[in-house]
């Protein structure tokens, strides 16, 4: 019998030991995920025959693997943290701290985690251990609020295992309606925002592990958070962008999305605008923006936060 593609859910769970597989129960795949995809990145090394043209069997190198897939922004119902926040950020180097994530700069231990991370398709699972990645909120006005995450981890390999029957969450995703925005002392308009978390995601090769794969797992190695926006344009003296950029002057960033229930903040003490190029929008001038978040305290790891609260 054909095997279905639509029957498909994603299980996450955030490993004990760093690098090694953890079981899944239903409760690991309660998330609403969507164009999820799961590769493994595996090189063969040829071997050419002696005698004749013929190729000897190719041997496999590293067993490495990319997960990629899309959640939609929403809170807990009651102002918490939802478990798509508490599980996926922790394994991108965000740490939650009274329901505000703040990016860490360390290894996976006891505030960063890995994941292990499972592919069922209509009776078919895929795995994979020791994972860490990134993240891009993407916000366009009247749409969902979505967030697209990328994964690296180890490839476990392929099985046949009995579908998880999960509870999916069935709070509604947030809208990015009556948003709550400035830069500055600024409220702009804009149609599309970006915030890339850029982490520089490495998978640690090992030749001690006892599955063969090569690897031991995967660690964040470097973080710069950039994003992209783009406000309509307003005269100098409401608001000077194209001279803040020349002076690389740096702003406080808020962004909060919310509902009668939750509320959402992405916030950066000092953005600062990179790049500004001037863009029509049906007829009307804006400003196409990129930026980064740059660091705020003298100890770093503050450049972007994540608060989850009620309204």
């Amino acid at each position: 019998m054909p095997l279905l593609r639509k029957r498909a859910l994603l299980a996450a769970k955030i490993e004990t030991t760093s690098g090694t597989l953890e079981s899944f129960s239903a409760s690991d795949a309660a998330f609403n995920v969507f164009d999820v995809s799961m590769t493994p990145n595996i090189t063969f090394t040829e071997r050419q025959g002696n005698g004749s043209f013929s190729q000897m069997p190719s041997i496999a190198e590293s067993y490495g693997a990319t997960c990629t897939f899309t959640t939609e922004i929403y809170g807990s119902g009651a102002g918490g943290v939802p478990g798509w926040a508490s599980t996926f950020l922790p394994a991108c180097g965000w740490v939650n701290t009274a329901g505000t994530f703040s990016p860490k700069t360390d290894d996976p231990g006891a505030d960063v985690k890995t994941l292990s991370l499972g592919l069922y398709i209509d009776g078919l699972r895929w795995q994979m251990r020791g994972c860490a990645g990134t993240f891009k909120v993407t916000c366009e006005s009247g749409k969902l609020a979505r967030i697209e995450w990328t994964y690296q981890g180890v490839w476990v390999g392929c099985d046949d295992e009995t579908m998880l029957a999960p509870t999916y969450p069935t709070t509604k995703p947030l809208r990015v309606s009556n948003a709550t925005f400035t830069i500055g002392s600024a409220s702009p308009c804009f149609s599309s925002l970006e915030i890339d978390a850029g982490n520089e995601v490495f998978l640690r090769t090992c030749s001690t592990v006892d599955d063969q794969s090569g690897l031991a797992g995967a660690i964040i190695t470097g973080r710069k958070v950039t994003g992209t926006l783009d406000p309509e344009t307003v005269l100098v003296a409401t608001k000077d962008v194209w001279g803040n950029w020349l002076t690389s002057t740096e702003e406080a960033f808020s962004f909060a999305l919310e509902n009668v229930t939750d509320k959402v903040t992405f916030a950066m003490p000092k953005f600062q605008a990179t790049n500004i190029q001037a863009g029509d929008r049906d007829g009307m001038l804006i400003d196409t923006i990129t930026y980064q978040a740059n660091r705020s305290a003298a100890a770093g790891n503050a450049e972007l936060t994540i608060a989850f609260a009620a309204p």
